[in-house]
């Protein structure tokens, strides 16, 4: 068997690159849920769990996605939320990247971005 991910498989890929960095992911249903440890905010050197909805994978690595789970616990001043493909207990936050820079590796890139919403909870 070869673990060659598919370019296609946007899910598997993420998965593999979260893998790659450390970040413990594990698909759970619809969400791919992995680990992070914020450098600044209310949080900062905590590991939280977090995830994306696996059906907003599908453009990885070249469109990232915009929705980022969190347990309900974790709060920003300002936010848009919504509980799809979340169990209870979690929200997703709509979050958007910017500009999708491909000049470094994109899970790093996504990792900065989670790590950079989580120093602004409150």
């Amino acid at each position: 068997m070869s673990d060659v991910v598919p370019p296609a498989d946007g899910a598997a890929r993420f998965i593999a690159d979260l893998a790659g960095e450390g970040h413990e992911p594990t698909r759970c249903g619809d969400v791919v849920r992995y680990y992070v440890i914020p450098a600044s905010g209310r949080h900062a050197g905590i590991r939280l769990e977090t995830g994306v909805s696996v059906g907003e994978l599908q453009g990885w690595p070249t469109v990232p996605p915009h929705w980022i789970h969190l347990p309900d616990e974790i709060a920003f001043p300002h936010t848009n939320t919504d509980v799809q493909d979340c169990p209870p207990g979690w929200q997703r936050h709509s979050r958007d990247t910017g500009p999708w820079r491909m000049d470094r590796k994109p899970i790093l890139v996504w990792i900065a971005h989670v790590r950079g919403m989580l120093g602004q909870a409150v």
